[in-house]
């Protein structure tokens, strides 16, 4: 064996009850087997220990090994099989010490334990005993690693190895016990040995071994336990899930469950978001009907879902939709947003394929133009819908359908048709003059603010208040050259469009 000046177990040991945990080599003096040994030792010592305790005993996830089974009938007499992994060698991690069992083996095949013995009379029916690991470091030299030797260059052993090794050990009647200084042990099984019977069998067996020992299991485990914590729910379906249990595209309705105040939250009718209005509380959500959830134009039935943090709930109870006709939102709910009598507005919104739908634009009815779908409609402005004296009015669209009636949020303008003014014959009298004469033109639909009139590209200045047949303006100055005459044309603009003079005046 090694030759030490000091233990390396007891100096560990020791240095433990006085709470040091490392070790700062000093110059110019000799360096000792034991102040190297005992570096090591307490490092890896501390290791073990935080794996002790913040990670535990057992083996990870999807490993074997170290299980505690019967053996079949005529080989079970005081004793059993330990197995190895599944498909190969299992592994355990005991007091931060990671050990193999590379195939199976029999209590009995290991050398230096104890036989086991059958429960006496004194002895409580069934004896519980405890199968455990022991789990320590050896020591290997040269004895049993010749490379140890050093035989190719200095030729004397400088060094050994520590090796974990293992052993399967039964307390008969009793716990665990303390294991002694440099061991570590770990509960595999429990045996219920029954009085006098000297056999162990599978029903006697309850295995005690941790099998998920990582720490991305673990936080597996803690995520499936704070989603089933958070997980949003409906109430029992003996009560109402959401009120009411049918309604329309925009309608509230409100969801009854728990956990609805957690995170964020998103309600999906089927497979399409609904808006949540306000603020969930713990128990209730109240939400919107979305629309295009029924594009074939008859009512269906589906389920609410509810999502938050923890994960998705489905409702028990199944809501229906009924296809009444539905507005898209304010801003998008047709285009354009003004317009005269006959000008072509899109609708945009749900269910206006249902049966012939009709429009009214204030109350005046409204001709569809082109193909009516699920979503969408083309309709013409009607007339009458500007009151005498005014330019426009904000109207409301309705659209009613066999499914309902609704009416838009938005207003539309409706505005006057006005026409574009024309000159008559003569177009303006006299037909000739100077700069400051005041000119007489003659037409129709004058009468239409804002009013221009031009003499070639000079405006001239309108002389009272055009009527729908007159204006009255000046000659402007600046026309032609003094002392020159000059041929223009003579337009007229109002808010219906501009008129163009078919004859020219003559600028003197």
């Amino acid at each position: 064996m090694a030759d030490y000046s000091q233990s390396p177990l007891e100096l560990l040991l020791a240095n433990q009850q006085k709470g040091y945990v490392g070790i700062h080599i000093e110059q110019n003096v000799p360096i000792l087997d034991r102040d190297w040994n005992l570096l090591h030792d307490l490092v890896t010592a501390t290791v073990r220990a935080v794996v002790s305790r913040y990670i535990g005993n057992g083996a990870a996830q999807g490993e074997g090994g170290f299980a505690v089974q019967a053996l079949p009938a005529g080989e079970n007499t005081q004793d059993f099989r330990v197995t190895a992994g599944d498909g190969g060698p299992g592994s355990a991690l005991v007091g931060g010490i990671e050990v193999t069992i590379p195939a199976p083996v029999t209590y009995r095949s290991q050398p230096g334990l104890p036989a086991l013995t059958t429960p006496t009379a004194a002895q409580p029916d069934p004896r519980t005993d405890t199968v455990y690991l022991d789990v320590s470091l050896t020591e290997i030299d040269g004895t049993i690693d010749a490379e140890l030797t050093n035989s190719r260059d200095v030729g004397v052993q400088t060094t050994v190895r520590l090796k974990p090794v293992w052993k399967v050990r039964v307390a008969e009647g009793a716990a665990v016990p303390a294991p002694p200084p440099g061991h570590s042990f770990y509960p595999l099984a429990t045996l219920l040995r029954r009085r006098d019977v000297a056999t162990i069998e599978a029903g006697m067996v309850t295995d005690l071994r941790q099998r998920r020992l990582t720490v991305s299991d673990l936080e597996r485990r803690l995520a499936l336990m704070e989603r089933v914590l958070l997980l949003p729910a409906f109430v029992d379906a003996s009560l109402a899930q959401f009120v009411p249990q049918s309604g329309v595209i925009n309608q509230l309705i409100t969801l009854n469950g728990g956990n609805f105040d957690v995170s964020a939250v998103t309600v999906k009718f089927g497979d399409v978001p609904a808006k949540v209005v306000g603020a969930p509380s713990a128990t209730q959500i109240v939400v919107r009907v979305p629309g295009g959830l029924t594009p074939d134009g008859v009512a269906v039935q589906l389920r609410v879902t509810v999502t938050n943090a923890g994960g998705p709930v489905v409702s028990d109870d199944l809501f229906t939709v009924h296809p009444a006709p539905a507005f898209a939102d304010p801003g998008g709910q047709f285009t354009p947003v003004k317009g005269t009598p006959g000008t072509q507005v899109v609708l945009n919104g749900f269910n206006f394929n249902v049966g012939t739908p009709q429009v009214k634009f204030a109350g005046v009815g409204a001709a569809l133009s082109g193909t009516v779908t699920n979503t969408r409609m083309t309709v013409l402005v009607p007339e009458g819908l500007v009151p005498a004296g005014s330019a426009n009015a904000d109207v409301k669209i309705t659209v009613t359908t066999s499914a309902g009636t609704v009416v838009s949020d938005q207003d539309f303008r409706a505005e006057l048709a006005i026409p574009a003014p024309t000159f008559s014959a003569p177009p303006f009298v006299p037909k000739s003059g100077v700069a400051g004469q005041t000119i007489q033109l003659n037409g129709s639909n004058f009468n239409f603010p804002p009013v221009a009139v031009k003499f070639g590209t000079v405006n001239a200045a309108i002389v009272g208040a055009p009527t729908a047949n007159q204006i009255s303006v000046q000659v402007p100055a600046g026309v032609t050259p003094p002392g020159t005459s000059k041929e223009v044309q003579v337009t007229v603009t109002t808010v219906g469009g501009t008129a163009v003079s078919a004859t020219n005046f003559t600028v003197n």
